[in-house]
């Protein structure tokens, strides 16, 4: 995982780089759980590609709503008056398990894309066995924007309170982290709360992280594991519909469970190899604080098999859910109430 979050240091600074230079592609594919780098990402590719172009040149999609063939007499378009026209896609069906037939077909158009158009796919996590996800990274551009290390989300998080003219020393900016999580959409709006309530004072203290910040959901999501570790399919149920209830969407509880019970199934592996916490922390790209917090207990209490089957279980229902069979909260309620049978 360490070695992912070093690639795309590099593959960020490359990015940037080509965007400065107006050097550009005519496909990219940015993906990867951090949501705000996708975002801050895409924004800044989008007004690059236009450049003085008018937005008239920009056709957008999300979900569903698109065929292959739209797309490519899309791009087949000229631009009005402008250099490209840029085609974004967001969370499309082309990266669905149900449009086979239409994601091939799109991958076949990918090296034949004129020089006056650019393909922009945003996807939190594409299959990266189809064919078209093979054909953008062989002829075009991928930003996979994994969680960043432990020292450069630090050194970020710190420059949020910089630029608002407060202080914050390392133990206090780790506090907020363990607090708040990694996840820097979830940074930048506890940080804004955390400034406001610090407005006129110098500094930031662990009392104000506590009289103000939110529990992280993660937290959350590591009771419901244990709960479910534990077979207690009450209690699961109920951490389920109290998230529910502060208008958390089923769909980022199920995200979680998953993404959670991949790692579980990564620690519980070297945790049997007799790796250190300090070796597991690295292999799995998290702070030695959080690992040995949430993940080696319940490791140690559930065995490989189990492990393995719960991830089994949250990637089926995620299947069914992206393919209709049902939707986001009623996947999760069985998906709780499987792992605890």
């Amino acid at each position: 995982m360490a070695a992912k979050k070093d690639d795309f240091a590099q593959q960020q600074s490359l990015f940037n780089k080509e965007l400065k230079e107006g050097v550009f592609h005519r496909v990219y594919l940015l993906c990867g759980e951090q949501a705000y780098l996708r975002i801050q990402n895409r924004d800044r590719l989008r007004a690059a590609l236009l450049g003085d172009g008018d937005e008239m040149n920009v056709s957008v999609y999300s979900g569903m709503d698109v065929t292959a063939r739209e797309v490519i007499d899309e791009a087949q378009t000229l631009p009005f008056f402008a250099d490209r026209r840029v085609i974004l896609l967001e969370n499309s069906v082309f990266f669905s398990k149900k449009a086979s037939v239409e994601s091939d077909a799109l991958a076949a158009f990918i090296p034949d894309i004129p020089e006056s158009a650019s393909l922009v796919f945003v996807e939190e996590s594409p299959d990266k066995r189809k064919k078209l996800y093979k054909a953008i990274q062989k002829n075009g551009f991928v930003l996979n924007c994994e969680d960043l290390s432990p020292q450069m989300l630090g050194r970020w998080t710190g420059g949020l309170f910089k630029k608002a003219g407060l202080m914050i020393d390392g133990p206090t900016l780790n506090r907020f982290l363990e607090t708040v999580g990694e996840d820097m959409m979830n940074i930048v709006s506890e940080s804004e709360k955390l400034i406001a309530y610090c407005m006129g004072r110098e500094s930031v203290t662990a009392a104000d992280i506590e009289a103000v910040c939110s529990p992280r959901l993660k937290d959350r999501i590591f009771e419901m594991i244990g709960a479910v570790s534990r077979r207690q399919k009450d209690k699961a149920l109920a951490i389920y519909m109290e998230l529910i209830s502060l208008r958390t969407p089923s769909q980022v509880i199920l995200t979680l469970l998953q993404r959670e019970f991949s790692r579980l199934v990564q620690v519980k592996e070297l945790q049997e190899a007799r790796e250190s916490e300090a070796e597991i922390a690295k292999s799995v790209g998290l702070s030695p604080w959080i690992v040995k917090k949430n993940y080696l207990p319940i490791a140690r209490n559930l065995d490989g098999r189990r492990l393995t089957r719960s991830l089994q279980l949250c990637l089926q229902a995620d299947q069914d859910y992206k393919s209709g069979l049902m939707d986001a909260g009623l996947a999760v309620e069985m998906t709780i109430i499987r792992l605890c049978s």
